[in-house]
Formats: structure tokens, C-alpha cells, sequence
């Protein structure tokens, strides 16, 4: 009962972060008003790294919800890391699993405190647009686990919950190691607390000479090191984001490491489209979220008939980073993701003369041109018009499907 009183605040902040990142409109019947889907955003967006350093890195207003990161940055300068030992709810599931292994503090010590090396790297590589290790914020990794609970459940989408699962077993083994030598969050609040100390000092100018020059030597080098990471990234291992079709909104260049892996745009797609990816965009988009439409799905659920639907915009409105950039509907529909193609090999129409224009009849863009000989009408796609939903592929009724949307080239997305 002590303890329960102790952490009374920080156990009603913990099940307000779970019930705001929870995906409940997959649990609640149909018709159930649920929050709007904006709500999933305010979690992360409270961490400076994801708000304001992801929207530096995107160069992206991503809309009001940017001055949430502000107060923590301004608490952090006079109060230090009291948004950690309060707060935040990754660090109370840490600290509390840390308590079934008391004896293991002792090893934490022999750990480096990589925490604000970690805060610098980040907010460096996102001033040159291509930040690295955004993923590793704590309010990212608490979000990505319960955003991760959608149905069906699926291991697939259980990829956005790993870091969860990693950091309570690394506090278990090593109690205090996550916010003590390794949170980001936490690096970042004590280099600006220790600013704060130095500028509010009445002794500041008298010992800052002695006090601060080793120290701002090693972090200029590393943030040196860190710049020229982050552009040395964004030339080898942006165009990997391309490799795959992405939500609406998606920057193709930098995609990949402007994503947090948030889960945030999975859980908010009413069509379950969106999925992780294991591999498809290279090391860099691990866990990434991509488009599997249809053809994706056909061998494991041959029912399957969703597509991106051209009046939706929930996944662009939950993004707290940038990686994906909020639309309006006018935005999304000038927006190709992707671009379909025929193969008339497998085309009713091309293939044996049958009369077929299922896709035409599907197509909220008509973006599909019927050329008529004799009795035939032969579909074709107009590139200008086709925005790569899959409503063309969703309702083909080939088989196997004769229409399919293909990943858009850099070159294509900024047309």
C-alpha cells in the first residue's frame, strides 16, 4: 500500500499513456465512439527528440501539436529530469521491473553513460535532415507496444513492441541500466539541465573555462562525427525507403530514418493495410511501416478486398515525427503513392478477348482508360491520373490478379 500511494501519479500517467496509445477501435463495436485519431499522436509528441527534432529533420510544420515538446524542454532546463523520475511511463515500467532484481545494480556501474552521447547524435543528424536512432525514445517505444495490440493479432505486428519487451528484460538483468546510461530523453534533460546549472550559476564565468573545456571538446568531435553520419546516411540509405509502397504523405528520401516505428499509422488504418517491414527497404527500414495491398495477401487471406480509400487520412494525422506528413483530403488525392500496372498476360480482356472492366468500374480517379476494338474493351492506365490506391487491384477478378500497384521511384513521387 506505500508503494501504491508513492506512485499514485506515475500509475494514472501510465494508464493514460496505455489508454491513448491502445488501438480501441478494433475492440469496441462498431458505431462506438472512440478518441479521434489524432490522440495517438500526443504521446510521443510530448518527447522533444520525436516532435521537434523529428519535424527539424523533416522540415515539416506538422501542425499546433509541435509546441507539445516545448514544456519538457523548459522543465528539463530547471528542473533537470523530472519529467523521467514523474512522469514518464517507460521509465516507472523500467524502474518498477528493476525491483525484481536488486542485486543486479551493482553491474550497471560498470556500464558507460552513453545517454547524452546518444541525445547528441540525434539532434545532430536531424539538423542535417537525417536523424539517426529517433527510434530509441522511450515515449516512441512505449507507444509502439501498445499501438501494436490491433486485430487480427498478428506477430508481424508485434515488430513495433520489441523495444518494450527489450528494455523490461534489460532492466530485470540490469535494473536502472535503460534510464540511467542508455534513454536519449534522459540525455538530452541532463546536457540541458547541466546548461541550465552552468548559465543560472553565479559562478558560471569563473569556472567555466576549467570546468568545460574537455568536455565541450569531446562533444563537439562527436557532434562532428554524428553530422557527417547523418549526411553520410542520407545519401547511402535513402533511397531505400522507395523500395516499397508507403502511406500517403511519405517523404520517399529520408523515410527511413524519420520514421520512429511508432505503430502509430498501422494502428490508426482502418483497412489494415499497413504492415512492418522485415526487410524489403534494406537494414535502414527495418520495422518501417509499408502498404501491402491484395496481391500481398491473397496466399494467407484470399478474401481480403481492402485499398487505401481516397477519403481517408488517419495514418498522416498520427505521424509524430514527419516521416509521414498530415494531409487534407485535397492533398492526399494529388498524392500518387504508387502507380498500377497490368500484365495483360494475365488480363481477362488482353489475355482472352473477354469483356472485363471491373477496374475501370473500381477506380475513384479513373485513372483507367478502356480501348475499345470490336467487342472488347482493353484496359490500360493513365500514369497522370493513377494515385496507386489498389481499388483497381482489390477488385480484379483475375487469377492470379492481372493488376497490380508497383512502389513509386523518387523521380515519380515529386512529380
Amino acid at each position: 500500500m506505500k508503494w501504491l500511494r508513492r506512485n499514485a501519479l506515475r500509475l494514472a500517467i501510465l494508464a493514460a499513456a496505455a489508454l491513448c496509445a491502445f488501438p480501441w477501435a478494433d475492440y469496441l463495436p462498431m458505431g462506438t465512439k472512440v478518441p479521434p485519431a489524432w490522440v495517438k499522436a500526443v504521446l510521443p509528441r510530448l518527447s522533444p527528440l520525436l516532435n521537434l527534432f523529428g519535424a527539424l529533420a523533416a522540415r515539416e510544420w506538422v501542425g499546433w501539436t509541435l509546441l507539445l515538446g516545448v514544456p519538457l524542454l523548459v522543465l528539463s532546463f530547471f528542473r533537470g529530469r523530472v519529467f523521467c523520475w514523474k512522469f514518464c511511463p517507460m521509465g516507472f515500467l523500467a524502474e518498477t521491473a528493476g525491483l525484481l532484481n536488486p542485486r543486479g545494480r551493482k553491474i550497471v556501474r560498470r556500464v558507460p553513460r552513453l545517454n547524452k552521447a546518444l541525445a547528441l547524435v540525434i539532434v545532430v543528424t536531424a539538423a542535417c535532415g537525417y536523424p539517426l536512432a529517433i527510434w530509441l525514445d522511450p515515449l516512441c517505444i512505449f507507444n509502439g507496444f501498445f499501438a501494436a495490440w490491433r486485430t487480427p493479432l498478428a506477430v508481424a505486428a508485434g515488430a513495433t513492441g520489441i523495444g518494450f519487451v527489450v528494455i523490461l528484460l534489460l532492466s530485470v538483468l540490469m535494473p536502472n541500466v535503460w534510464c540511467h546510461r542508455l534513454c536519449p530523453l534522459g540525455g538530452l534533460q541532463e546536457a540541458l539541465m547541466e546548461a541550465g546549472r552552468k548559465l543560472l550559476s553565479r559562478g558560471a564565468d569563473e569556472d567555466a573555462p576549467r570546468v568545460m573545456g574537455g568536455s565541450m571538446t569531446r562533444r563537439a568531435v562527436l557532434a562532428a562525427a554524428a553530422a557527417t553520419a547523418g549526411v553520410a546516411a542520407g545519401r547511402t540509405m535513402g533511397a531505400n525507403a522507395a523500395r516499397a509502397i508507403r502511406p500517403p504523405g511519405a517523404d520517399l528520401t529520408r523515410f527511413n530514418a524519420l520514421c520512429a516505428r511508432c505503430g502509430n499509422c498501422m494502428a490508426a488504418c482502418t483497412y489494415k493495410l499497413i504492415v512492418p517491414d522485415f526487410g524489403e527497404t534494406g537494414v535502414d527500414g527495418l520495422f518501417t511501416p509499408v502498404l501491402h495491398l491484395r496481391s500481398r495477401r491473397v496466399a494467407t487471406d484470399p478474401d481480403f478486398d481492402s485499398y487505401c480509400f481516397h477519403d481517408c487520412v488517419k495514418c498522416t494525422e498520427v505521424c509524430p515525427t514527419g516521416a509521414l506528413r498530415p494531409l487534407t483530403l485535397d492533398q492526399k488525392h494529388a498524392m500518387p503513392i504508387g502507380i498500377a500496372v497490368i500484365d495483360r498476360s494475365k488480363c481477362l480482356a488482353w489475355a482472352k478477348n473477354e469483356y472485363c472492366a471491373v477496374c475501370d468500374e473500381y477506380c475513384p480517379f479513373k485513372a483507367v482508360r478502356l480501348e475499345r476494338k470490336g467487342d472488347v474493351s482493353y484496359p490500360t492506365i493513365d500514369a497522370a491520373l493513377c494515385r496507386g490506391c489498389g481499388s483497381c487491384e482489390a477488385g480484379c477478378p483475375a487469377e492470379p490478379i492481372a493488376v497490380v500497384v508497383r512502389p513509386l521511384k523518387v523521380e515519380e513521387m515529386k512529380r
